[in-house]
């Protein structure tokens, strides 16, 4: 009986020591390796799902940039052809842009170039008179720089206009006298006045 407990006992301590580790504590079996291995997985699994779901949500909220290919083109209006002042071009057409030009200040500042070409004539010269030609800045122009409908009218002017290579030409003249002043268009967004010329002597 002796020697069986022996032997049953030298089993039950084999058992315990392949159950056990060095230190005596509880080694893992590979069922509870292998569970803790998922565990690991899954949480894996759903961190990554809610940092993708995070991303999405970012992605659909208000502050969201649209892509590329999708982000609105900038809308060309009269207001994309305004002048310096902000003044949107009155009309692509020039019989109407000029009598809105001639009638109001605020559409001559915004559509007269500067520097503007001003050309003169020095009746002074010697021996005779001569065409003088002149940037004026900002700083030297002065407005109005054409005169309006009704003041055209007090002072018996007459308007001809005629057509160059695409420019215009408002000519107002007085007759019977030696005033004769011309004022050129050009074509852009808008029309823009780019150059005076005095006659009068």
């Amino acid at each position: 009986m002796d020697q069986e407990h022996q032997q049953g006992h030298g089993r039950w301590q084999r058992r315990r020591r392949r159950s056990t580790g060095a230190d005596g504590r509880p080694a893992a079996t590979g069922r509870s390796v292998w569970g803790s291995k998922m565990n690991c997985k899954k949480v894996v699994v759903l961190t990554m799902l809610v940092w993708l779901g995070g991303c999405e949500v970012a992605s659909r909220g208000p502050g969201a940039t649209a892509p590329a290919d999708k982000a609105a083109a900038p809308v060309k209006t009269a207001a994309a052809a305004a002048g310096k002042t902000g003044v949107a071009c009155p009309s692509q057409q020039f019989d109407a842009f000029l009598a809105a030009f001639m009638d109001d200040v605020a559409i001559q500042k915004a559509f007269t170039a500067s520097p503007l070409q001003s050309e003169t004539v020095d009746a002074n010269a010697d021996p005779e008179p001569r065409p003088v030609t002149t940037m004026l800045d900002a700083t030297a122009l002065r407005f109005p720089v054409m005169p309006g409908a009704q003041q055209q009218k007090r002072d018996g002017l007459v308007l001809r206009q005629t057509e160059l290579n695409g420019d215009k030409e408002v000519m107002l003249a007085k007759p019977d006298t030696d005033y004769q002043m011309s004022f050129f268009f050009k074509k852009g967004e808008c029309w823009t006045l780019y150059r005076t010329r005095d006659d009068s002597l």
